[in-house]
């Protein structure tokens, strides 16, 4: 009974004192990889620029290529010149003639006799009696408005011309010339006597007077012969006075301008280009660009270069309306030339023959026509200048003798960053020197210097001092792209710079073109196609090493540190290289700072090879490490030193040779936590 009261008691407590059912917890211990790290030549090499070539044994060649000579030619031939400097004024500039006529008719003559009309009908047949002093003041308006509004002249000539149609002589004709603004007198003229059907004229100098629109002649006195007994009286015939302005000068005009043409100026302009002598450009892309200062209102000009063509056609640039200028800054017109040729022998058919480095050319300035009235003087004028900015796509000629300096240059080369050795014999190894001719001109290269060198031991090897390589020239294809290069090659044993493991090549060059002068061939440059010069680098693996080192960082990829602890490390190292092996395992942070380093300088045990250095047998190699301090750690550096010492012979490298690391932890992850 007390039994069974106590177990009523103990179930009664369970109820009253419920709780939530709680999970089992459990530790695991897992084997978890870290880090597979595989050094081969392959991957050590793969972040150089190296090229690995492979025989079908997997025998590795490394070859190593750089540009040597690389060359900008664009400004050896590059037209960049002013010409054609050229300044015109107004007294250069002409003016048309101007010709103003009068009429007075007999009829208007008649008019004035008193009973003339009735005396002397239209139609009738009758003498004409004397009538001396018919005109006496008579005044011709004279309307040049159509011509000038004002002139002032330093030279011209005014030219009266009389016509006598009436049916009878005239007599003592006196006639002055008046300018109606300021009442001066230009000129006076007098004919004594003009026969009927008779023309007379006379003429005088009018330098330096001013001339308004509004002129007048004054008839100061006319005479009418008695005619040889009847004539036919017709009323329409008349004495026709001609006023006539001709070569005009002008110091300065308000006028209606014709066009004219100011100057024509035809010259040949030669560009320097020191030594070249060259007959023929074509213009990769360039411009030549007008630039004109005009005073003038209405100027204008042409310029043309014939011996500039595209498609054939030759270069103008028509007209070029310059506005007038108020201030010193000129108006420029550009004008693109890509694609065209540039004939410089100069002008077609000129005398003596042709020549190089010459253009002929033609500027032609002119006085517009705006049918209105524009204001100049002879203090206006014409300033022009031609700027040419031209980048060759090939020149042709002679190159002259010149000489390109390549000044002592560095270039860093990376294929040995992952590789160090206290001692390193190469059983063979080249250096090659190949310089491609793309210039139709004769080459000598004066390779100054060519130097390997260490920097950080500092050590230096000289694979070139002062050695000369004459190479030839380059040929055309009927005259025409494309090149046929010519090559040179040079071969120098390189077996000691590879032993410095040379991150730094120094070098330093003349290239002289044309060093024997010109040749009876012509010369030819495409800029585009410049002289190239290539090392290469080319190293069979088969080597004697003491501390070769190779070199190889990897990232480490931890398991959560909330849910798992690290309890011991385990390293797995498979060595299929024919030599021991010294490993050292460091490890870094985030940053590429030593944190600690795990293993150092272990033995690892040669692969076996056969008699000729074939893998037969990887050499496998195990270890537990107790480290469990990981909470910084980012990356592994694995460092392999090989040694082929003592065996003090030159071993073969494979590309299947792999130094293989393998590092894993044991971890205990807590399960149902």
């Amino acid at each position: 009974m007390k039994k069974q009261l106590f177990n009523i008691l103990i179930v009664l407590l369970l109820f009253s004192c419920k709780h939530d059912l709680e999970g089992p917890i459990w530790d695991t211990e897992i084997i978890v990889p870290l880090v597979h790290n595989k050094m081969t030549i392959n991957n050590i090499l793969s972040d150089t620029n190296l090229t690995l070539l492979e025989d079908g044994n997997g025998f590795i060649n490394l070859v190593y290529n750089e540009r040597f000579i690389n060359l900008d030619l664009d400004t050896l031939i590059k037209i960049d010149a002013i010409a054609d400097k050229q300044t015109h004024t107004l007294d250069s500039a002409s003016f048309d003639d101007v010709i103003i006529a009068d009429t007075s008719t007999i009829g208007e003559t008649i008019t004035q006799i008193q009973l003339g009309t009735l005396l002397l009908p239209n139609g009738s047949t009758s003498s004409i009696p004397s009538l001396p002093n018919i005109a006496n003041g008579d005044t011709i308006d004279i309307d040049a408005s159509d011509y000038f509004e004002t002139m002032t002249l330093y030279q011209g000539m005014l030219i009266i011309s009389l016509f006598n149609g009436y049916p009878t002589d005239i007599s003592n004709v006196s006639l002055s010339l008046i300018n109606a603004q300021n009442q001066n007198t230009i000129a006076t003229f007098y004919f004594a006597l003009i026969p009927s059907g008779g023309n007379v004229s006379d003429s005088v100098s009018i330098a330096g007077q001013i001339l308004d629109e509004n002129l007048f002649a004054i008839l100061n006195n006319m005479d009418v012969n008695a005619s040889n007994g009847p004539v036919l009286i017709d009323y329409s015939d008349a004495i026709i006075t001609t006023i006539k302005i001709s070569n005009i000068g002008i110091t300065e005009a308000t006028a209606i301008f014709p066009e004219q043409q100011l100057t024509e100026t035809l010259k040949e302009h030669t560009f320097d280009l020191g030594s070249a002598e060259l007959e023929e450009i074509g213009i990769r892309e360039g411009t030549v660009t007008v630039n004109v200062l005009s005073t003038l209102p209405n100027g204008k000009m042409i310029y043309n270069i014939p011996s500039l063509s595209k498609n054939g056609i030759p270069f103008t640039t028509g007209e070029m309306l310059v506005p007038q200028a108020t201030s010193d800054e000129l108006t420029s017109f550009a004008f693109n030339f890509d694609g065209y040729i540039l004939d410089l022998t100069g002008e077609e058919g000129r005398v003596g023959g042709d020549t190089v480095n010459t253009i002929y050319t033609e500027s032609y300035t002119f006085i517009d026509y705006t049918g209105n009235l524009e204001s100049i003087n002879n203090t206006d004028s014409f300033y022009s200048f031609v700027e040419f900015d031209l980048k060759t796509e090939y020149a042709k000629g002679y190159m002259g003798q010149d000489t390109i300096q390549i000044s002592p240059e560095e270039k860093r080369i990376d294929i040995f960053n992952n590789i160090n050795a206290s001692n390193l014999e190469l059983n063979e190894a080249n250096f090659k020197i190949k310089i491609d001719n793309y210039i139709g001109a004769d080459l000598e290269i004066d390779l100054i210097e060519l130097k390997g060198k260490n920097d950080e031991t500092n050590n230096e090897v000289i694979l070139i001092n002062n050695q000369t390589i004459e190479i030839n020239r380059a040929s055309l294809s009927n005259n025409n792209l494309p090149i046929n290069k010519t090559t040179s090659e040079l071969i120098i044993p390189a077996e000691e710079f590879i032993n410095i493991l040379p991150n730094n090549i120094i070098s330093s060059a003349n290239i002289y073109i044309n060093p024997s002068g010109q040749s009876n061939i012509q010369d030819f440059l495409y800029p585009q196609y410049p002289i190239e010069g290539n090392i290469s680098i080319d190293i069979p693996l088969s080597l004697i090493a003491e501390d070769l080192s190779f070199i190889d960082t990897t990232e480490i990829n931890f398991p959560d540190n909330n849910e798992s602890e690290i309890e011991r490390l385990y390293l797995e190292i498979n060595n299929d290289f024919p030599f021991e092996t010294d490993i050292n395992i460091i490890l870094l942070d985030a940053n590429n700072l030593v944190v600690d380093t795990i293993l150092n300088n272990k033995i690892i045990s040669a692969a076996q090879v056969d008699e000729n250095n074939i893998l037969i047998q990887s050499s496998s190699t195990n270890m537990e490490i107790e480290y469990t301090n990981f909470e910084s750690i980012e990356k592994m550096v694995a460092i392999a030193n090989f040694n082929t010492k003592p065996i003090n012979e030159f071993i073969n490298i494979y590309s299947y040779y792999e130094l293989n690391i393998n590092l894993s932890a044991k971890i205990t992850k807590k399960i149902g936590k």
